[in-house]
């Protein structure tokens, strides 16, 4: 998923409300994602052994969003893949790549937090709550796609995801980007939908992931 989110290591467990902690519990193992350092970890065996007990004695979550980026609205479970028309236009695919690249060398140069937060103050501030996308935004989705024809989307999936959110924002279309893992072995991956339509990706893959943070 890019430089932000490679780490992945075994660390005490922190207080499990802080405001850029965001966590899943998939199968006995919990994962962590400390948005604030740009990293993945996991508990120690005993200590994770002991929230899973906690968990499910106690009736408690399975997903934790942070306060600092509570679940938008309008998400649900990916249930369906977008349907889209094939039409090329070379300018918005110039545009998808131009902001990919854009989003890249930000994610590289600040943390993941600040990325996120941007993103999420510009979605409230540039969209509204529609059931579907507007033409617009179904026609920047397609270059989307289109785009990865030129460069490769491997191992891009997080900044692709981003800027298409910030795409679909310019056009007053509000989407979520979705950060999802899997165990074992561990994997990560990111990508965009509107309520429950995954936007840049199959269904199928993404449900190899459990959501651990969705903005």
């Amino acid at each position: 998923m890019g430089r932000a989110l490679r780490s992945f290591s075994s660390m005490i467990a922190p207080e499990l409300d802080q405001p850029d902690i965001a966590w899943c519990r998939i199968g006995n193992q919990i994962i962590f994602l400390d948005i604030a350092n740009d990293r993945y970890f996991r508990l120690s065996e005993d200590r994770n052994c002991t929230l899973i007990e906690s968990l499910i004695q106690n009736g408690g979550p399975q997903w934790h969003q942070p306060p600092r980026f509570p679940l938008p609205a309008d998400w649900s479970e990916p249930a369906a893949s977008a349907k889209l028309a094939k039409e090329f236009r070379l300018g918005l695919v110039a545009k998808a790549l131009w902001v990919q690249r854009r989003i890249e060398k930000r994610i590289a140069s600040r943390s993941l937090v600040i990325v996120l937060d941007e993103l999420r103050d510009l979605i409230s501030r540039r969209t509204q709550t529609l059931p579907e996308l507007s033409a617009g935004g179904e026609a920047m989705v397609q270059a989307f796609e289109q785009a990865k024809l030129i460069r490769t989307a491997a191992d891009r999936c997080l900044p692709r995801s981003i800027a298409l959110a910030i795409c679909l924002a310019s056009l007053g279309d509000r989407s979520s980007i979705v950060i999802g893992v899997r165990t074992p072995p561990f994997g990560a991956h990111c990508w965009a939908q509107k309520g429950s339509v995954v936007l840049n990706d199959s269904l199928e893959e993404v449900r190899r992931f459990e959501p651990i943070l969705v903005v």
